[in-house]
């Protein structure tokens, strides 16, 4: 299918050889060929390819139609039209797309859409309970079944088939979340949110909330937290009227303390808003009734059927050269294999089914089949048992290499590429490089001797088990089966980090070496047992572990490959990390026993690693220190000290350990500021009481985030805030950046803790600088319910904030409509005007939000007024292109024609931004075609500058102007030359426009043309009897605009069209003196060469000679006569590098001798 030509060309783009700078740009570009039900979008790439094959698209080795040697894809720049005729740069999107959201689910998808055998899984399809939750609205379902049943491959089907059924519906989203125990720790619920949300924006504007949240951590350097993704998602999910979010593998995602990653997740899916049907696929271990209340629950069990089954094993029978031959031999042996597969597949487990078939396809007579059928197990560990013995009774070699592979595919942190797995398996100890051609084992072969355990992703190149219950049992038979697991993977790891040249400065993430970037994970392997046996090689490691964290996570250089796992990423890392900061950090707590003993520590250095170690919870590493007698209140770095290093993570045991050992409670440090803000911005409330009952005080506050109880109202931690206030926290205590308590728990509509905090007496108006009031803070958000009980608590409904913009006018600005009859049911100003556009009703057209206009309308708000920079809500809406908008506000009796701002009329703004839709519209309701208000002229001249070839033509069929005079290009025919927009030129002229009216800035057109170089426009202009000596404007006539320019070309066409050579004008004077002004060489010789006058003086600089003096063109000297040492009339106004003189015996060559 066509997806996987996407999936395939996105894989190459994060592949370690490939370079693409702009990886997500793929997402957008090649999505419209994955994925058809995606519409409205076109795109304009500039692209560079490698080699390939025939057919090839560059990237990877590959043969006819594969892919070649070299970089796939340089995406440099593109721009992409969305809905709406929006245009968003390429590189600006996917700044924003790849920070908030790094994961991508569409490699996962294409690779599971391959593994379905065709024609099952339709009687999920056909499932009255299915056809409900996908024909009604905000229901959820809840799929169970068994481990091997074909969950994940079912879950695909439905995203290929909602796809389908929608792709023409833009109201209709469809997005999916891919669960993986081996990747939970890449993928914390923030991450998968947000991975939500980028496919949604896939083919729309990414949004304000998206664009304002980066633009707020951007400098900072900060991430957003999970309140923040869950507003950019929802105000993503309300752009369509039904979004579909299907769920994978629940059971595979953790949910252990401190965390409980599965428990946020499931929240926040089961609070995503009535437009969103969520599908969840799960083992009926996780049932949806423990979790949270999810609307219209309907659950359905998942198992296979027996058509399905039987389906599944003729293809596979068919994939296996040995069976297939067999059963073309034996036409009843497929019968055989059918029946006892089928009453040995455990209710219908195609992964049993699938094991089983893979044992039966390593016989080598029909006898053998006969008998393995009658020998099958019947249990998933009983396969397991039998595909293990199989490895064993392979070759020394096979088994050596199934064994290793195993060892690594269970054990990694990650899902290995085939690429990390060929190496891992190739290195050797002492090894100082890997040599490409003769140590690599291949991929087939390793897939070969693993008795159909591992299996690889054919498009991602991910190497995995062949499902979740292989690792499983693994998992139970490792200790006696593969006890050494953990330290051949680390003595992998360290001989790879310890190869000639590594780690090298000049890696770029294209070039990667590979097994590098995993090998980060040295250390998390480390711990324990490879400690003892690997000491030497891994404190020879820890020694110089910092060079690798400069070179993996470079600060000048943000590349694709980084260390992004702990400790990699520590926010604090020391300037020079010593082997023992490091050792506590990876928690190696023999190694850190090991270098204490043997060497004497600066102090500094054991305060910095008992920090890390608090920080990280590495409760063990943390009494080593305590017992040597590390100075647990030293301060410094990132969190200030051991305390608070530990409170900020919730390590409540720490906590309990340090204070025991006298750690001041109340020390201050840099980031929160005492232990107990920095335990209540997490939520930690058992930290929190731990801190209070030994003496904490409650209202201490920092510099930057304000007291313990404002940073727990924040994120919304009920618990905490209840603690706190139950202590005596003081409810209106104000902080620098979020105000108090209540206006922070108001922005991020946390309603509980509102009521919470009132209850205690909170000041319902104070204000503070980010939020404003509480009050406005909730009616930004859309938090009506906030904003009801405040109101009801007394709140100042009008109050303006510090940029003059009251409740309403910030409700109706993103369109809060609800919030916004709210306000003004009680009472507020509808035409209070304030900040940038001025009145609630401004604010509204001006983002779109019809509906809350409506609303403002019907309470009477003016609806001409002009805001803070003059324009009318019409104006505002038709120059963002809201038709819809315009129309409402026409159909009230908007003043159509009303002028103001920078572009004048709605017809001019919508016009000069390319709003075809909006100026039609406004056209048919009588707008005035020729009003001319504003900087740059009327409608069709602000349409022809940036080329709007449609909206002119529309202009012109109306009976616009087209000679028309003024503002700032003279008249359309100037503006269109200009922009070298030669069908609107053609146009212009053909509707009779007059080709030599001048503007007092540019000229003419054909002066204009000339001097934008736009070569294909002055030729056309020329042949319809443009005088070609013209004068006018900063230049004079074309020929000297054209020399001024640079464009020979041009100049040369004007030669020979008769341009007077020596004709005088503009700025330089004549056409020569305009040439060596700009430095133009070329241009000074054909001069020359046509008989202009070296000595002309005129303009500002003087002669020719002299201006090429002033700017330093030696060359051009050098042609006009002049000799070193000369100095001109302009030699005080430019201090040059080199001098110039006239040598009175030198004769000037003319320009065709200087040339010949």
């Amino acid at each position: 299918p066509l997806i996987l030509v996407f999936a395939r060309i996105h894989s190459s783009c994060y592949h370690p050889q490939v370079y693409c700078s702009n990886t997500s740009s793929l997402d957008t570009l090649l999505l419209r060929i994955a994925m058809p039900h995606q519409h409205n979008v076109s795109y304009m790439v500039n692209m560079k390819g490698g080699k390939g094959g025939a057919g090839g698209l560059g990237g990877q080795q590959g043969g006819a139609g594969g892919l070649g040697e070299g970089p796939v894809l340089h995406i440099e720049s593109a721009n992409v039209h969305v809905q709406g005729g929006a245009e968003i740069n390429i590189r600006h999107r996917d700044v924003i797309l790849n920070w908030l959201s790094p994961i991508n689910f569409f490699l996962r998808q294409a690779d599971i859409s391959q593994m379905r055998a065709k024609g099952t899984g339709e009687w999920l399809l056909a499932n009255p309970v299915f056809k409900n939750w996908e024909s009604g609205s905000g229901s959820t379902l809840w799929c169970s079944g068994i481990p091997g049943a074909g969950k994940t491959v079912l879950a695909s089907m439905v995203v290929d088939h909602l796809h389908a059924a929608f792709r023409n519906n833009k109201d209709i989203g469809v997005a999916c979340i891919y669960l993986n125990h081996k990747e939970a720790g890449q993928q914390p619920p923030p991450k998968l949110l947000a991975g939500l949300w980028r496919q949604l924006v896939l083919d729309r504007d990414i949004g304000s909330t998206a664009e304002n949240l980066y633009k707020q951590h951007r400098d900072k350097g900060t991430v957003p937290s999970l309140e923040e993704v869950v507003n950019v998602l929802h105000s993503s999910l309300k752009e369509f009227s039904k979004v579909f979010v299907i769920v994978d593998a629940m059971d595979e995602y953790p949910n252990e303390a401190p965390t409980f990653q599965r428990e946020i997740l499931l929240q926040h899916l089961a609070e995503m808003g009535s437009n969103v049907n969520l599908m969840i696929t799960s083992r009926p271990n996780i049932s949806p009734e423990s979790g949270p209340s999810f609307s219209n629950l309907e659950t359905l069990d998942i198992q296979a059927a027996p058509e399905d089954i039987q389906a599944y094993i003729n293809g596979q029978i068919k994939l296996s050269p040995r069976l297939s031959r067999h059963v073309q031999r034996q036409l009843k042996l497929q019968e055989d294999i059918h029946s006892k597969i089928s009453s040995k597949s455990v209710d219908g487990m195609f992964l049993l089914a699938k094991l089983h078939i893979d044992s039966l396809s390593t016989k080598n007579t029909i006898r053998e089949v006969r008998e393995a059928l009658n020998a099958l197990p019947g249990s998933l560990d009983g396969s397991y048992e039998v595909a293990i013995q199989r490895i064993d009774a392979q070759s020394d070699a096979d088994r050596k290499t199934a064994h290793s592979t195993i060892t690594w595919v269970a054990n990694a942190k990650r899902p290995l590429t085939v690429e990390e797995l060929q190496v891992a398996l190739a290195v050797k100890p002492g090894m100082r490089k890997v040599d490409e051609e003769e140590d690599l084992t291949d991929i087939e072969i390793i897939l070969s001797v693993c008795a159909g355990l591992v299996i690889v992703d054919k498009e991602s190149s991910v190497v995995r088990f062949v499902h979740y219950t292989t690792q499983e049992y693994l998992d139970k038979i490792q200790a006696e089966k593969f006890p050494g697991a953990q330290t051949e993977i680390t003595r992998t790891l360290l001989t790879v980090l310890a190869f000639d040249g590594f780690p090298d400065l000049s890696w770029k993430s294209w070039n990667l070496p590979p097994l590098v970037n995993y090998s980060q994970y040295c250390l998390a392997h480390a711990a324990g047992q490879p400690e003892v046996q690997l000491r030497e090689n891994l404190l020879e490691f820890l020694g110089r572990s910092f060079q690798w964290k400069e070179t993996m996570n470079p600060s000048k250089y943000p590349w694709e490959w980084k260390w992004d796992s702990l400790p990699w990423i520590y926010a604090d890392w020391p300037s020079q990390a010593s082997a023992l900061w490091i050792a506590a950090a990876a928690n190696l707590v023999d190694s850190v026993k090991w270098l204490l003993e043997g060497a004497a520590w600066p102090q500094h250095s054991a305060n910095q690693a008992i920090c890390v170690a608090s920080y990280y919870g590495h409760t063990e590493i943390v009494c080593i220190f305590l017992n040597k007698g590390a100075n647990i209140n030293a301060a410094g770095g990132f969190y200030g000290g051991a305390l608070q290093a530990a409170a900020a993570e919730g390590h409540t045991a720490i906590v309990a350990a340090l204070l025991e050992k006298g750690a001041n409670v109340n020390a201050a440090g840099e980031r929160y500021g005492s232990a107990l803000q920095a335990a209540a911005a997490g939520g930690h409330t058992e930290t929190v009481a731990t801190l209070l009952k030994k003496g904490a005080d409650v209202n201490a506050a920092g510099e930057r985030y304000g007291s313990a109880l404002q940073l727990a109202a924040a994120p919304g931690h009920t618990e905490t805030v209840a603690a706190l206030l139950e202590k005596g926290a003081n409810v209106n205590a104000a902080g620098e950046r979020y105000g108090s308590a209540l206006q922070a728990a108001a922005a991020g509509g946390h309603t509980e803790i509102v009521a919470a905090l009132l209850e205690k007496g909170a000041d319902v108006n104070a204000a503070g600088e980010r939020y404003g009031s509480a009050l406005q803070a909730a009616a930004a958000r859309g938090h009506t319910e906030i904003v009801a009980a405040l109101l009801e608590k007394g709140a100042n409904v009008n109050a303006a904030g510090e940029e003059g913009e009251s409740a309403l006018q910030l409700a109706a600005a993103r369109g809060h409509t609800e919030t916004v009859a709210a306000l003004l049911e009680k009472g507020a100003d509808v035409n209070a005007a304030g900040g940038r556009y001025g009145s609630a009703l401004q604010l509204a057209a001006a983002r779109g939000h019809t509906e809350s206009v409506a609303a403002l309308l019907e309470k009477s708000a003016n609806i001409n007024a002009a805001g803070g920079e003059g324009e009318s809500a019409l104006q505002l809406a038709a120059a963002r292109g809201h038709t819809e908008t315009v129309a409402a506000l026409l159909e009230k009796s908007a003043d159509i024609n009303a002028a103001g701002g920078r572009d004048g009329s709605a017809l001019q703004a919508a016009a000069a931004r390319g709003h075809t839709e909006t100026v039609v519209a406004l056209l048919e309701k009588g707008a005035d075609i020729n009003a001319a208000v504003g900087f740059f002229g009327n409608a069709l001249q602000l349409a022809a500058a940036p080329g709007h070839t449609e909206i002119v033509a529309a202009l012109l069929e109306k009976g616009a102007d087209v000679n028309a005079a003024g503002g700032l290009y003279g008249g359309a025919l100037q503006a269109a030359a200009r922009g070298g927009h030669t069908e609107i030129v053609a146009a212009l002229l053909a509707k009779g426009a007059d080709i030599n009216a001048a503007g007092e800035l540019y000229g003419g057109a054909l002066q204009v043309a000339a001097a934008q170089g736009h070569t294909e426009i002055v030729a056309a202009l020329l042949q319809k009897g443009a005088d070609i000596n013209a004068a006018g404007g900063e230049h004079g006539s074309a020929l000297q605009a054209a020399a001024a320019g640079g464009h020979t070309e041009i100049v040369v066409t004007l030669l020979e069209k008769g341009a007077p050579v020596n004709a005088a004008g503009g700025e330089h004077g004549s056409a020569l003196q305009a040439a060596a002004a700009g430095g133009h060489t070329e241009i000074v010789a054909t001069l020359l060469q046509k008989g202009a006058n070296i000595n002309a003086a005129g303009g500002k600089y003087g002669t020719a000679l002299e201006i090429a003096s002033k700017y330093g063109h030696n060359t051009i000297v050098t042609m006009l006569g002049g000799r070193p040492g000369f100095q001109s009339q302009w030699e005080n106004q430019r201090d040059l590098t080199v001098k110039f003189y006239i040598d009175p015996s030198y004769t000037p060559l003319s320009g065709v001798g200087y040339f010949l």
